[in-house]
């Protein structure tokens, strides 16, 4: 399968945008076709596992992802499978010379060859919802106390 990403500008600094983004349980409040988000090791830390449940449309499947790279508050990786799933998850955040920040999330998707078509259709689906997601994740932002 393959990469989609999406970028936004934030007018908050790097540290608030980071604790709202690596939230895990608020993963389903922005992040496209994640419906249920439960971190298993607790605090977020390096090899902290979370599990997230997928929406139908995505094959609904289960992912195990593990914290593969953690330096707040500039970098989230997750790194995880579900079944024939392979996902990275890529959350960059990079402080603005304005004080705000910009951030780009990115997700590595890979399956197997005969699961091409779902596979592409689940890429479809979360290109298209990116943009609106992280839009999501201004709204969680700005309902977060400063």
């Amino acid at each position: 399968m393959g990469r989609v990403a999406a970028s936004v500008a934030l007018p908050y600094p790097p540290e608030r945008v980071f604790r709202v983004a690596t939230r895990i349980e608020d993963l389903p409040r922005w992040m496209p076709d994640v419906v249920e988000a439960e971190l298993l090791d607790p605090p977020l830390a390096l090899g902290s596992r979370a599990r997230l449940r997928l929406s139908q449309a995505a094959a609904g499947a289960e992912v195990v992802a593990t914290v593969s790279q953690l330096a707040p508050p500039s970098r989230l990786v997750m790194t995880g499978s579900g079944g024939p799933l392979g996902v990275v998850l890529d959350v960059a955040l990079r402080a603005a010379d304005d004080g705000g920040t910009h951030a780009t999330v990115e997700l590595n998707l890979d399956t197997p060859p005969f699961l091409g078509f779902i596979a592409r259709e689940v890429e479809r689906r979360l290109q298209a919802g990116l943009p609106d997601a992280l839009e999501g994740l201004r709204a969680l932002i700005e309902a977060e106390p400063a």
